[in-house]
């Protein structure tokens, strides 16, 4: 299944005692959907682990289930709160979610920014490269990106990143190193640098809130799951955090005029 949640409601993607995480959500209502009896049984899978914060389109999971995809979706729909499934795919016994052929992440980044100084950074991550100055992790550091750019969309500018596989915090240390590159506190030489083997660079670790996982492919083709209950209820999340954002700009609003002197 194809999943789609907020990342700022879950203490992260992976599961934790105590904490309501996205797969415990995911684990939870399949279970009590009756798509799946048990966790190991089903031999359930996540294809990306998102930190804390990060929210995500298009990640997926993997399961053995009774049922037949379309129904697995929308009764599994029915029993989640805040993790939804918009598509489906059948896959044979030896698929592996972990082995996607891309990831894709965008990062949207606020305030006002060089997209041009931000692309020729990017460009230094674009192929294989040990990216050890840019992950917690200590092993398979050596990765390749297909995709590092900047662009604008509307008055935002959004980061483009895609690649078979990313390592732990990799995007947003990579969005911290392209933005300090940006800012004129480091330069393109520095990033170069840092991803040669032996040296130690520490560009920061961009918040998480901004970053989302657009997509997770494979050479599987997924069926839309038409759920008019499920999208009924998005859409009046979406009214309400709507009403929420008109508030808050007004507000900020009396506030500027305030900073005018206007009364």
């Amino acid at each position: 299944m194809k999943i789609a949640y907020d990342g700022g409601a879950f203490h992260g993607q992976a599961r934790q005692p105590g904490l309501r995480t996205v797969e415990g959500e995911v684990v939870d209502a399949l279970i009590r959907a009756r798509a799946i009896l048990d966790l190991r049984a089903a031999r359930f899978q996540s294809a990306s682990r998102t930190d804390r914060g990060v929210s995500a389109l298009g990640n997926v999971v993997a399961f053995d289930s009774s049922l037949s995809p379309i129904p697995t979706a929308r009764a599994y729909n029915a029993k989640s709160r805040g993790v939804w499934a918009w598509a489906v795919a059948e896959v044979p016994p030896s698929f592996s979610a972990r082995r996607a052929t891309e990831r894709w992440y965008q990062y949207a980044l606020p305030g006002d920014h060089d997209e041009r100084r931000l692309a020729s950074a990017l460009r230094v991550f674009v192929g294989e490269h040990d990216f050890a100055n840019f992950t917690r992790d200590r092993e398979r550091t050596v990765l390749r990106i297909d995709e590092a750019g900047a662009k604008r969309e509307g008055s935002a500018i959004v980061l483009d990143f895609r690649a078979p596989r990313f390592a732990w915090n990799l995007v947003r240390r990579l969005v911290a190193a392209a933005v300090h590159v940006e800012s004129g506190a480091g330069s393109i030489r520095d990033l170069e640098r840092a991803l040669r083997p032996g040296t130690r660079m520490d560009f920061g670790l961009a918040p998480p809130e901004p970053l989302v996982l657009l997509d997770v492919r494979y050479d599987v083709e997924f069926q839309p799951v038409r759920d008019p209950t499920t999208q009924e209820r998005i859409g009046r999340i979406l009214a309400a955090r709507l009403r929420d954002a008109s508030f808050y700009t007004r507000l900020v609003e009396r506030f500027r005029m305030e900073d005018t002197g206007v009364r």
